[in-house]
């Protein structure tokens, strides 16, 4: 049992389902793995403007603008099957690891009860607009507190993006079993070097 000094509450809430399941899937991972933060930068120019192109030329034709979550989930799938060692997950007894046929890619959402991972199933076989609209359907439900158990299993990979809360970097907790997970943060105008 953890003390904690003696303050007036104002109220107190239950952890009730959802909440306390990504408590506990949260601690859990916290304890169990080897937290690892690998930082880089990149110019994302190309992918402003590639963004850009998308937008204007399928937003109508599609009835949404595909994002930012969407180019990078969908390059993170395919990439995830030429480095498929990240495709993986650990075994149930922790004596090894599993690599997996398909990428069932994870994207963390926020909600109003609290951080959801809806899982895009085997997003490697998908082109831009299935991955889009999976992605914003269960966004929906996810937000709607529509989304169900089996839309939040089966992920092999996370992303979770905090880029539009200005982050630059962070440490995001793997979601277990998964082996790894992917922190974006945000896109900004910079001063680069340039040939020299």
């Amino acid at each position: 049992q953890v003390r904690y000094a003696p303050l007036d509450i104002e109220e107190r809430q239950p952890l009730r389902s959802v909440r306390k399941l990504i408590f506990n899937r949260m601690a859990v991972s916290d304890q169990l793995t080897a937290r690892v933060t690998l930082i880089t930068e990149v110019d994302a120019t190309e992918l402003v403007a590639l963004r850009e192109k998308i937008k204007e030329e399928k937003a109508s034709v599609w009835g949404f603008k595909p994002g930012y979550n969407d180019l990078i989930g969908l390059v993170v799938a395919h990439t995830l099957k030429e480095f498929s060692y990240m495709n993986a997950r650990l075994s149930s007894d922790g004596k090894s690891y599993d690599i997996l046929q398909d990428v069932n890619l994870g994207v963390a959402v926020d909600t109003e009860r609290g951080l959801l991972v809806p899982v895009i199933k085997s997003a490697n076989k998908m082109d831009l607009k299935e991955f889009g609209e999976t992605f914003r359907g269960l966004v929906k439900k996810s937000q709607s507190g529509q989304v169900s158990p089996e839309d939040l299993e089966g992920g092999t990979f996370t992303i979770t993006n905090l880029g539009n809360f200005d982050i630059d970097a962070f440490t995001p907790i793997i979601n277990l079993p998964e082996v790894a997970i992917l922190g974006i943060g945000r896109i900004k105008d910079k001063v680069a070097a340039q040939n020299g």
